[in-house]
C-alpha cells in the first residue's frame, strides 16, 4: 500500500510545472507576485509545491515558509496568524542585530495592535476606551499573553479621538514599510510562502488568509505560492459578499483573478498518463528503493522523449526493471484492465485512483490474516461495481447472502450479455432488465474474469466496511462534485437547477458518488414527500446524468410502496420516456398498481396504466 500524504517523489511528471513556477519566482522582474496551483481535490497540488520548495531549501539567502490554513481554522483571526508566521520565520532564520531586532519587535507589536483594531471596528469605539482589563474580557487567551508584555495604554488613549477604521489602516500601512525594512536588514533575497490546504477551510478562513496575502503582496522579493480548488475559493468569496449587485459568479472570478496574479493548473490525468502513474506505484511494491528510483527516473525520461507515444506497461517494464517479478507482472496485467475505467470513472484523479488501490490491497492483506486468497482481477471487477453502480452492488450482496456466496442472477446477465441466452432462460426482472439497457453493465458482465458460479462471499465479506460507513461516498467526490451535492439539497429551486447545470460536466465516479449520498440520506429519512423531497432531487439528478437511471430503477423498485410519494408515478413515467427504459418503467406502474399498502399509488398507477 501506499500512503496518502504530499510527496517530493515524482510519478506523474510534475517538472513542467515546477519548471512554471520557479520560472517565475527567479524572476526579479516579476517579484513580488502570487501564484494560484489549482487543481482538483486529490491532484496532486500539495505535492507540486512540496516539490517546488525542495528547489530552494539548500538557498540561506532564500527563506521558505509552509502555512496550511486548515491546521490554524480555530484562531480568531487567520490574517494576523498568517503576519505573525512570516514574521516569526524570518526570526528563527535570521541572527538579528540590534535595528533587525527592534523592528522585528515593531512587527510584532503591529500585528497585535491590527488585531485589536480590527476588534474595534468590530466591536466599536467604546471597545477602545476600555482600557487593557476591558480588553481582556473580550480577547481570547492567546491575545491576553501578548498584552500582558507590552503597553497599550498610550496606543488606545490616542485612539480614542480617531476613528478606529483609520487606525486600522495606519498600522497595516506601518506594518507593510517596517516589513519591508526587516527584509533589507536580514539581507533575505526572498521570502516564499507556500499556502496549502486553503479550500479545506471555513469560508472566513479563507478570506482572512487571503486579505493576510494581499498585505504582503506590495512587499519587495516576496512570493505567495496558493494551492486550492479555485472553484471552492470563488464559492468562499461568493458566500463573504452575498448582497453585491451583480452576477455572483462574476465577483468570485475577478476577486481571484485580482488576487493571483499567475494561475496554474492541474490537469486531470488522460489514460496514458494514469497508466505511468499507477504502473509506477505498483512497481514501487516489488523493487527495493534504489533500483525504484532509477526506474522512475528512466521512465519520465523516456515519456518526456516520446510525450505522446510512450506507455509504461507489462509490455515493455524488462526494459526499466532488470528482473520483473512475476506478482509485479501480474498487477501490470490486471492494471491494464483498470486504467480506463479508472480514467474516466475517477477523472484521472491520482488520490481517488490510489485510494481505489489502497483498497482493493488492504482487502487482499484482510483476507490474508484470515488464511484466506483473494483472486486480484474478481476482487477488482466488484470494487469498480460497488464504486460505480452502488445499487447493483447491493442487490447481489443481498442475493449472495442468501445463496452460500453464489450469485445465481450474475450468470444469467452474462449470457444475456453476450449474447448466449436461450429460449428456456427466464424471463428478466424490472432490474435486470434494467442492467442490460445500461452499457457501462453491459460490458462489465462480459469482462473477464466471469462470475458465473463464482463462491463471492469473502469478496462481499471484506466490502462491508463500505456498505456501512456512512458518508464515504462525500470523502471521495472531488470539491465540485460535493458543492454539487449541496446545491442539490438547498432549499431554493434557484440553486437545486444551478447545481443540475453542473452536473452535466462531473466525472462519472463524482456522479455515483452524489447518487450514493442522495441515497443515503433518502434511506436515512424514510417516507418520502412532495417535489422537495430528496427522491426528486435524486431524480432530477439521474435525468441529467441518464447513465444512472439503472440504478435509479433498482432503487425505488426495493423500496416500501408505503415510502413512495405519489408523484413518483409521473416522475419515473417521466425520465423513462422514449428511451430504452419504457419498458421498466411500465413494469413498475404494473407493480405499484397492485399495491395494497399505498392505495393513493395503486389508483395513480392504474390511471396511467390505462
Amino acid at each position: 500500500m501506499w500512503n496518502d500524504n504530499e510527496t517530493n517523489s515524482d510519478f506523474i511528471d510534475f517538472q513542467h510545472l515546477v519548471g512554471a513556477v520557479t520560472s517565475i519566482i527567479d524572476n526579479e522582474a516579476l517579484l513580488p507576485c502570487s501564484i494560484g496551483i489549482y487543481g482538483d481535490w486529490g491532484s496532486g497540488k500539495s505535492s507540486l509545491m512540496k516539490m517546488i520548495g525542495d528547489k530552494y531549501n539548500d538557498d540561506d539567502d532564500i527563506l521558505t515558509i509552509s502555512f496550511n490554513g486548515w491546521l490554524f481554522e480555530g484562531y480568531e483571526d487567520t490574517k494576523t496568524v498568517l503576519m505573525s508566521r512570516i514574521v516569526d520565520e524570518i526570526i528563527k532564520k535570521r541572527t538579528l542585530g540590534e535595528k533587525g531586532l527592534k523592528l522585528a519587535a515593531k512587527l510584532l507589536r503591529k500585528i497585535d495592535l491590527i488585531k485589536l483594531g480590527r476588534s474595534a471596528v468590530k466591536h466599536g469605539l467604546g471597545y477602545l476606551t476600555m482600557g487593557p482589563a476591558g480588553v481582556a474580557l473580550t480577547t481570547s487567551s492567546d491575545i491576553i499573553k501578548k498584552l500582558s508584555t507590552t503597553n497599550y495604554e498610550d496606543y488606545i488613549k490616542t485612539q480614542t479621538e480617531q476613528d478606529p477604521d483609520e487606525a486600522l489602516r495606519t498600522n497595516i500601512q506601518e506594518f507593510h514599510l517596517n516589513f519591508e525594512e526587516l527584509i533589507n536588514e536580514t539581507k533575505i533575497k526572498k521570502i516564499i510562502v507556500f499556502i496549502d490546504d486553503l479550500d479545506r477551510c471555513s469560508h472566513d478562513t479563507v478570506i482572512a488568509t487571503l486579505e493576510a496575502i494581499k498585505l504582503f503582496l506590495f512587499a519587495k522579493n516576496t512570493a505567495f505560492v496558493i494551492g486550492a480548488d479555485e472553484r471552492l475559493i470563488r464559492y468562499a468569496v461568493r458566500r463573504r459578499f452575498p448582497d453585491i449587485p451583480g452576477d455572483n459568479t462574476e465577483i468570485g472570478r475577478d476577486y481571484l483573478e485580482k488576487l493571483i496574479q499567475y494561475p496554474i493548473r492541474i490537469p486531470p490525468l488522460n489514460g496514458q498518463e494514469l497508466a505511468v502513474y499507477v504502473n509506477l506505484l505498483f512497481t514501487s511494491l516489488y523493487t527495493d528503493i534504489g533500483e525504484f528510483e532509477f526506474v522512475r527516473e528512466s521512465v519520465l525520461k523516456k515519456k518526456n522523449e516520446d510525450q505522446f507515444g510512450f506507455n509504461f506497461a507489462l509490455e515493455n517494464v524488462e526494459d526499466f526493471v532488470k528482473s520483473a517479478s512475476e506478482d509485479l507482472k501480474e498487477t501490470l496485467s490486471l492494471s491494464a484492465q483498470l486504467i480506463p475505467v479508472l480514467t474516466v470513472g475517477l477523472n484521472g484523479n491520482p488520490r481517488q485512483t490510489k485510494r481505489f488501490l489502497n483498497t482493493l490491497l488492504l482487502r487482499q492483506e484482510m483476507a490474508k490474516s484470515k488464511g484466506e486468497t483473494l483472486n486480484k482481477r474478481i476482487l477488482s471487477k466488484l470494487m469498480l461495481l460497488e464504486y460505480f453502480k452502488p445499487e447493483t452492488f447491493k442487490s447481489f450482496y443481498e442475493e449472495q447472502a442468501n445463496n452460500d456466496g453464489i450469485v445465481p442472477e450474475i450468470g444469467l446477465l452474462e449470457k444475456y450479455a453476450n449474447g448466449t441466452n436461450s429460449k428456456d432462460d427466464k424471463e428478466l426482472t424490472i432490474e435486470q432488465d434494467a442492467n442490460l439497457q445500461d452499457s457501462w453493465l453491459k460490458n462489465w458482465y462480459t469482462q473477464a474474469p466471469l462470475l458465473a458460479d463464482e463462491n463471492l462471499q469473502s469478496y462481499f465479506y471484506y466490502s462491508r466496511d463500505k456498505l456501512s460507513v456512512s458518508g464515504v461516498n462525500l470523502q471521495r467526490m472531488s470539491s465540485q462534485a460535493q458543492e454539487v451535492f449541496r446545491k442539490l439539497m438547498s432549499d431554493s429551486e434557484t440553486i437545486r437547477n444551478s447545481a443540475l447545470k453542473l452536473a452535466s460536466s462531473i466525472s462519472i465516479g463524482d456522479a455515483s458518488g452524489i447518487y450514493q449520498s442522495l441515497a443515503e440520506k433518502m434511506t436515512q429519512e424514510g417516507k418520502q414527500k412532495g417535489d422537495t423531497s430528496t427522491l426528486k432531487r435524486l431524480i432530477d439528478f439521474c435525468t441529467v446524468r441518464r447513465e444512472l437511471i439503472s440504478q435509479l430503477l433498482s432503487l425505488i423498485n426495493s423500496m416500501p410502496h408505503q415510502a413512495l410519494p405519489l408523484s413518483v408515478a409521473t416522475w419515473v413515467e417521466d425520465i423513462v420516456k422514449d428511451s430504452d427504459y419504457e419498458p421498466m418503467g411500465s413494469k413498475l406502474l404494473q407493480v405499484w398498481s397492485t399495491s395494497t399498502s399505498n392505495k393513493g399509488l395503486s389508483r395513480i398507477a392504474k390511471q396511467k396504466i390505462k
